[in-house]
């Protein structure tokens, strides 16, 4: 089982946040960092001081960001010396997080459909070009994943890996901004779309699209790549042209 290093890394991903609503980037950038498998079940966040300093708000912040966080069943706060704030699930449940990429206004989902095409194309490219044995091992164990929880009466698991593989595909990219982007445009596609997820998508496309995907990732072939993205990308696509007529 691919197993991540976050020992000495974890930190690098947490950066001074600038907008207003700082309270909900926290939350934020904390759940980016567990669907990203930097802190994954088991694992400990850094101290609340440690991650007021290195988001540059206060430690009140952070405490409201994490009790957001534990009432979701994401990470569980403890006090005392042996106390922390420890992750529990790596599967956020839909609303956990605010809508924060386009400030007040909440995009549609054409809107995010239509900005996940270039920022995932360009991921999957640089994820052709640096990813490592490792990542494509990574890749491969949440597909294994989906295919054993293809028929289970609740999607919630089946979602997580589906999600899981593109943040795997996003770390492998070695481009922090575009996965930080990408988790943004994806969080709030799954919100919107969390009924047709849970009910009514046939778990086979996810299953098909994600295999080929991996497939062309390993190819390192760009144009194979690109073909495998744009056939992976048209099922959203077109379920939004449906829904948007």
């Amino acid at each position: 089982m691919w197993v991540p290093v976050v020992a000495k890394t974890g930190a690098s991903y947490f950066r001074p946040i600038l907008g207003l609503r700082a309270h909900e980037e926290v939350i934020d950038q904390i759940t980016y960092a567990i669907r990203a498998g930097i802190y994954e079940a088991g694992s400990r966040l850094p101290p609340i001081e440690e991650l007021a300093q290195l988001l540059g708000v206060s430690k009140p912040t952070v405490g409201e960001a994490v009790k957001v966080l534990q009432h979701n069943g994401v990470v569980r706060a403890q006090r005392g010396a042996a106390g922390g704030v420890t992750v529990v699930s790596a599967n956020v449940p839909p609303g956990t997080l605010s809508r924060l990429l386009w400030d007040r206004d909440a995009a549609s989902l054409v809107e995010l459909v239509e900005a996940r095409r270039p920022i995932e194309m360009e991921l999957a490219i640089l994820a052709g070009e640096r990813a490592t044995l490792d990542d494509f091992e990574a890749m491969r164990e949440t597909i294994d994943l989906l295919e054993r929880h293809r028929h289970d009466r609740r999607r919630t698991l089946f979602i997580h890996y589906d999600s899981l593989f593109h943040y795997r595909m996003g770390r492998a990219a070695r481009s922090r901004l575009l996965a930080y982007h990408q988790h943004q445009i994806l969080q709030q596609v799954w919100d919107i779309l969390s009924s047709y997820y849970q009910h009514e998508e046939d778990p086979e496309v996810p299953i098909r699209t994600h295999r080929e995907t991996l497939i062309a990732l390993e190819s390192r072939d760009r144009t194979m790549i690109e073909r495998a993205l744009d056939d992976h990308l048209k099922p959203l696509e077109a379920l939004t042209a449906e829904r948007s007529r």
